[in-house]
């Protein structure tokens, strides 16, 4: 990774053997991602295995009604999050913004593109075993994290199975398909099919969504032409207000949990359902493809990037967290103009957005959308 130090124009560019960060907060490196990525020693990636994962991401066999997929919250039109504040799971109708009636889950839906990088330092150190998902960081790697969604009740189970039952149920259905029978051959080299090769199959799928060629990378590798003068301008306010302390590294994330006020959602209010994350703190999302994933915050009470941006001015600090507190942001249209261009410049849509014709259940691929 190219690490960036941005204190005046032109950007410097620090090499990899640069000086460690102080104990300022604010001096989290940002820069480039890897090109590629760290496997989990017990679940190598094969074509066979990415390819069995994309077809369980889309078919709605996986969860309780058969109604929704893991694509259904997350998809490939909408950077694989959604553009809804608070999804909406079992018993929902239409895509993304259109989708009503679904049964509320209380919090943003996040992209799950580069969640291979999850955990990575400034010195693209990490442990694709051992590292952080979910907005409260409860699951610790993307195998880990697989089958959360399919147990959660309101996400993917429904009324119909318990928790305990639901997996020896999708188990069953997968069981008694034919196509799924020699899809788990292929990945896996015999028919077996359980519950961990299950979380196997879409970690790989999941694992193989990466987009590491942004603007921004190309430049951090030295491309000054990649970015436009105002993104510099932007990238140099975005690390001087110190958004770094938290966004940094090569995902632009710490993925530590802080404490913001952000504004209750009011679905989730009416509902009577509360959300305190990890004793009020959640992690720092990921700033990668942001432009492509509003609205913003864990309850999705940010409408637009402008308003993310906006939010920091003046951000209180109810736990008292030394990176809050050495923030300094000035709220004027120009810098929020400039902050807001070079997040653009994070995007990179060159991750695999196809939708399969069809699903080894005959369902509809994502389910009801």
């Amino acid at each position: 990774m190219k690490k960036l130090s941005a204190v005046m124009l032109p950007l410097v560019l620090a090499g990899c053997g640069g000086a460690s960060p102080s104990d300022d907060p604010t001096s989290e490196q940002v820069g480039s991602l890897p090109l590629t990525i760290i496997e989990p020693a017990n679940n190598p990636s094969s074509a066979e295995k990415v390819a069995l994962g994309k077809q369980l991401f889309w078919d709605p066999i996986l969860s309780g009604n058969q109604d929704v997929a893991c694509a259904t919250c997350h998809h490939p039109d909408n950077g694989y999050a959604e553009h809804l504040d608070v999804s909406m799971g079992v018993g929902g109708v239409g895509l993304s913004e259109a989708r009503t009636s679904g049964a509320l889950v209380k919090r943003n839906s996040p992209t799950i593109v580069n969640t291979a990088y999850n955990g990575i330092d400034e010195n693209s150190n990490y442990d694709p075993s051992a590292t952080v998902m979910f907005w409260d960081n409860r699951a610790t790697s993307l195998e880990d994290q697989a089958l959360d969604p399919i147990r959660s009740k309101e996400e993917m189970r429904g009324d119909q199975f318990t928790e305990a039952e639901i997996l020896d149920e999708v188990v069953s259905r997968l069981n008694a398909n034919g196509e799924y029978m020699t899809l788990f051959t292929d990945a896996f080299g015999d028919s077996t099919i359980n519950d961990e090769r299950i979380a196997q199959a879409l970690a790989a799928f999941e694992r193989s969504l990466i987009s590491a060629n942004s603007p921004f990378d190309r430049y951090a590798r030295g491309d000054e032409s990649a970015l436009t003068q105002q993104q510099v301008r932007g990238l140099n306010a975005f690390i001087d207000a110190g958004c770094n302390a938290c966004h940094s590294g090569p995902m632009f994330s710490d993925y530590a949990l802080h404490q913001l006020t952000v504004e209750t959602n009011p679905k989730l209010t009416n509902a009577g359902i509360e959300d305190n994350g990890v004793d009020g703190k959640f992690r720092t999302p990921s700033l990668r493809n942001v432009a492509l994933t509003a609205p913003y915050m864990h309850n999705g009470t940010e409408r637009t990037l402008r308003d993310a941006i906006a939010f920091y001015d003046g951000v209180r600090n109810p736990s008292n967290d030394p990176a809050l507190a050495a923030l300094e942001f000035d709220d004027n249209d120009d810098i929020i103009d400039a902050i807001e261009a070079f997040l653009m410049s994070l995007t990179d849509e060159s991750f695999d957005k196809t939708i399969p014709d069809a699903v080894p259940s005959g369902l509809n691929p994502g389910g009801d959308i």
